[in-house]
């Protein structure tokens, strides 16, 4: 009787050094699945190419796999322009800008979303 229960959390509470791990990965995003896509093109690969490729290639599947976690349609286009299009957060904003969207509204749908790729990221060990 009287034993605490811990509540465990599916998904870890998010520091802020870890989400600014994420946005390091989601700015190399672009770059990163152009280049697995590439080498998946290959016949051969050198080691080093095919080092990348593993690697590399785990981190752009588990992104995706993040990114389809995002339930809200919004946080979902506007998430995508800005890391997986690799847009600037100028064009960003300028693109999401209206009446019902201010830029602290699109900082936190992205917000939103970066979290959502943490957590999974984390949950995967990949940060």
């Amino acid at each position: 009787m009287g034993e605490a229960l811990e509540q465990m959390e599916i998904f870890p509470s998010v520091t802020d050094a870890e989400r600014q791990a994420v946005k390091t990965l989601l700015k190399r995003y672009p770059k990163m699945r152009v280049t697995v896509k590439a080498l998946g093109q290959k016949t051969e690969l050198t080691d080093k190419q095919q080092q990348v490729y593993t690697s590399w290639g785990k981190i752009v599947d588990e992104i995706n796999t993040a990114f389809s976690l995002i339930l809200d349609e919004d946080v979902k286009k506007i998430f995508e322009h800005r890391y997986l299009k690799g847009q600037k957060y100028a064009s960003t904003v300028d693109l999401f800008w209206s009446e019902q969207r201010s830029e602290r509204t699109i900082d936190r749908r992205i917000a939103t979303g970066v979290d959502t790729i943490a957590e999974h990221l984390k949950l995967c060990g990949i940060i």
